[in-house]
Parts: C-alpha cells; sequence; structure tokens
C-alpha cells in the first residue's frame, strides 16, 4: 500500500488527468445548466447531473435540523396551548366552517381540516402524500422547489373544498391539484405551474395566479417572474384562458411601472391574490377580476372578456394582499404596511383592513385598532374574512396565527399552530364555508369509504 501511495507518476499524466477533470467539468456544468433552464434533452443525464448537483444540499439538510416551515420567532406563542385559545371563557358558537391548511408540526406533514365553527371541532380532513401525487408531475419551471416536492415540506396553499368532498390544492410554484376526501388524485395540471390564491368564480370556473414560461415580454432574463391570470376547469384541469400581467400592463400603457432604467427588477408585479366578480354591479360586471399587485402596491380591475383593464388603484396600502368584494360598490383590502429601505423588511404600527368605496372614492379602515391591540404586524401574505355574527378572521401570516375578534373590536380566540415539541409552524391559508356548503360536502364524504394504503 505504502508502495502505491508514493509511487512516481509521469508529469505528462498529471497534466492530462488535470485535463481531463476540467473537461469533465464543463461537461457537468454544461448539462446542469441545460436541464436547470428547462432547455434540450432530459434524458438520463441530465437527471444525473441534477441529481449530484443535490448532494451538498441533501447533506445538509440531513446534518441540521429542518426548520423550513417553522415560524422563525414563536415565542409570543409560549403561555399559549396548541389549537385554538379562547380569550374568553368559551369559544365563540359561529354557523359554518373552517377549511384550516396547516403544517402539522409533530407529523411533519401538512394536513387540511375542516372545522366545524360551532363546536370547533375537526370533522374530517385530507393528508396528501405529496411523493405520491407528484412522483409522474412534469418539471417545467424555473421557479419550482423540487426538493420540496415530499410529504415533509409540500404545503397545501388555499385549497379549495368541492361540493362533492374533493379539494383543489397546490403548493407555491406547484402542479394543480384534484385530490378526492381520501386523498387520491382525481386529475393534476402540470403544463404549468400555479401559486397564491385559489378562487371560483360565478360560473364553477377556478382562478390562479400562474406563471408564463417562457416569459410574454420581451428582453427579460430567465429569472424574471412573469404572472398570469389563469382559468381552469375543476372538472378535468384544463387551462381555459390564461393572460400575462406583465404582457397586458405593457400592451395598456404601464411599462413605466414595469421597467426603468434605475434598476432591473425579476418581480416587478407579484400577483397574489384573484377575486372574481360574481355578480353585476354599478362599477364592475361579472366575469370581472380583481387582482392584487403586491409590489407596486396595486389594485386592479381587469375584465377577461374584452382584455381590458377597467381600473386601478396604487395605495394607500403597502405591500398588499386579499382584495374581498364587500357588497355592489366596495371592496377590502389586506393593508400589511410592508416597507422595506433597504434594512430589511418591516412593519412600522400595525397591518390593516382598508375598505375602498367606488361610490365616494373614499378610503376607511375596518379593524386599525383591534389589529393594532393584537399586535398583527403581517410582513406578507395574510387573509382576512367577515364571519357572521360581526366577527372577523384574521389570519397572520408572517406569525403562523389565525385570530378571531368580536364584533366588539377584541380577540375573541387565537390559534396556535404548535407542535408537540413547543414549536410553531405555518399556517397554509384558511378559507371560510358556510353551513350549508359544509354539511352537503360532509354528507359527500360520508358516503365514500377510504381504505387504508
Amino acid at each position: 500500500m505504502e508502495r502505491f501511495l508514493f509511487a512516481r507518476i509521469e508529469l505528462w499524466l498529471v497534466l492530462f488527468i488535470l485535463l481531463l477533470g476540467f473537461l469533465a467539468t464543463l461537461l457537468f456544468g454544461s448539462v446542469l445548466l441545460h436541464a436547470e433552464r428547462n432547455v434540450g434533452p432530459k434524458g438520463t443525464l441530465a437527471r444525473t447531473a441534477i441529481a449530484l448537483a443535490e448532494l451538498p444540499d441533501i447533506a445538509r439538510q440531513v446534518m441540521r435540523e429542518d426548520t423550513q416551515i417553522q415560524v422563525s420567532d414563536s415565542r409570543r406563542f409560549a403561555d399559549m396551548l396548541p389549537g385554538w385559545n379562547p380569550t374568553a371563557a368559551a369559544m365563540p358558537v359561529l354557523p359554518g366552517y373552517l377549511l384550516l391548511s396547516r403544517y402539522d408540526g409533530t407529523r411533519r406533514r401538512h394536513v387540511t381540516e375542516l372545522v366545524s365553527m360551532s363546536d370547533w371541532q375537526v370533522r374530517h380532513a385530507w393528508e396528501p402524500d405529496a411523493e405520491l401525487l407528484l412522483k409522474d408531475a412534469a418539471r417545467v419551471s424555473h421557479f419550482s422547489p423540487f426538493e420540496d416536492w415530499n410529504t415533509n415540506h409540500f404545503r397545501a396553499i388555499h385549497p379549495l373544498l368541492l361540493p362533492n368532498g374533493d379539494l383543489i390544492t397546490k403548493d407555491h410554484d406547484s402542479p394543480l391539484l384534484r385530490i378526492d376526501a381520501c386523498t387520491a388524485r382525481v386529475w393534476i395540471q402540470d403544463s404549468t405551474t400555479f401559486h397564491h390564491s385559489t378562487e371560483m368564480d360565478a360560473d364553477g370556473m377556478l382562478w390562479l395566479p400562474g406563471r408564463a414560461e417562457p416569459a410574454k415580454v420581451a428582453h427579460v432574463g430567465v429569472d424574471f417572474m412573469d404572472d398570469e391570470v389563469a382559468q381552469v376547469d375543476p372538472a378535468d384541469g384544463r387551462v381555459l384562458f390564461a393572460r400575462s400581467i406583465a404582457q397586458l400592463m405593457a400592451e395598456k400603457g404601464w411599462t413605466h411601472r414595469l421597467f426603468t432604467n434605475g434598476a432591473y427588477i425579476d418581480d416587478p408585479i407579484h400577483l397574489n391574490d384573484i377575486q372574481p366578480v360574481l355578480a353585476d354591479g354599478p362599477f364592475w360586471k361579472k366575469g370581472d377580476l380583481f387582482l392584487s399587485l403586491r409590489n407596486i402596491s396595486a389594485i386592479m380591475l381587469y375584465r377577461p372578456s374584452t382584455d381590458e383593464i377597467v381600473w386601478i388603484k396604487e395605495g394607500p396600502w403597502l405591500s398588499q394582499h386579499d382584495v374581498d368584494i364587500l357588497d355592489d360598490h366596495r371592496i377590502a383590502v389586506y393593508d400589511n404596511r410592508t416597507e422595506d429601505r433597504g434594512l430589511g423588511e418591516y412593519v412600522e404600527t400595525h397591518s390593516d383592513i382598508l375598505v375602498y368605496d367606488f361610490a365616494t372614492d373614499q378610503v376607511t379602515t375596518l379593524l386599525g385598532d383591534a389589529m393594532a391591540k393584537a399586535e398583527i404586524k403581517t410582513l406578507y401574505a395574510g387573509l382576512y374574512t367577515a364571519l357572521p355574527g360581526g366577527y372577523s378572521l384574521i389570519e397572520d401570516v408572517t406569525s403562523a396565527r389565525l385570530v378571531v375578534i368580536g364584533p366588539d373590536g377584541a380577540v375573541a380566540a387565537e390559534y396556535a399552530n404548535k407542535a408537540d415539541s413547543g414549536k410553531v409552524f405555518h399556517l397554509g391559508w384558511s378559507r371560510y364555508l358556510s353551513q350549508a356548503e359544509g354539511d352537503a360536502a360532509l354528507a359527500a364524504i360520508a358516503s365514500k369509504s377510504c381504505k387504508a394504503p
């Protein structure tokens, strides 16, 4: 052995080996670059290159605690029990259901639970096996974190419950899935990827933010996030309509809000919510879409039928999320109030719910004092839902908590998504269902028999 280790080697052989290593590195880099950019053949060589490149990251994940879906600072929950914590003697009794989407930190997987708000008990749960559901999914997006397409990291973002008990679900920048009450896959839409909100229009079609890849606008890099509005048929997952928002704005005279000679921004729009208009009103028509464009702090009213920007307003909201239609002339906006002046994102005082009145062109605050007292500072995302009896539901995404605010403005209950370890894990955007909607879904689910795998 010693003889072998200290044997003399000709210089030409050393140089030849180094040259081969250099050429092999160039070839590996070229294959990996083409695979990452989703161009060129997708054979065994490309898959092998990706697998080899992921080895250091996999090794780091194995050697350290997985905190990816954990709230970074959960000290505010130190004295709270897991689950619902009433601030009065008991939880409020309300009609309807909450479709609660959350990461179960104890079991290390995401679950979606249908919770009765009359007793706050789980009546049914969906526990999708992401590895099984996505095992044959196309890897088509430059932005998709494929390494997270597993049960330990997949999150169900803003799931939508259908009357028969099926669930429309997805993660950020993932394919769209329809799963049944037993979490078996009904269909998958993987020709493109989707992110953020999922909503249904008056005709029963789905509207979601998607990605246009390659980008529909010219002279941008592969890193440009070209958000589009996409309409999907829930029956079979077909994409019925897709429109690039950047392309739309450029064509309608809004290029100045996307591209300047000051700095290139790869995510100038950040479409984070689509709210379909369900009925005609004095200021909009059935089929219109309210769009929340976070990175320019703007709400847009878009009419797909005529490809028209009907209305757009920038501010007074900042980095807003979740636009909701309150009646035939008012909308509510989750005003995050997030700023970044070069030292990181922050909220100076508190987030709020702003109401814009089309009839008067006035903006008023809805829950300012209540959200200030509850110390709600939502850096990103955030959901507001008006509940029966004058109650309000706030999903404070940054802190991964749900807050029920009573008609008196006081916090009636708070949800802590704590694991057995005491650590807090992220929620996945929940939604309210009426009593009739929840009852119908549960009746349909009861007629099915789910066999254990």
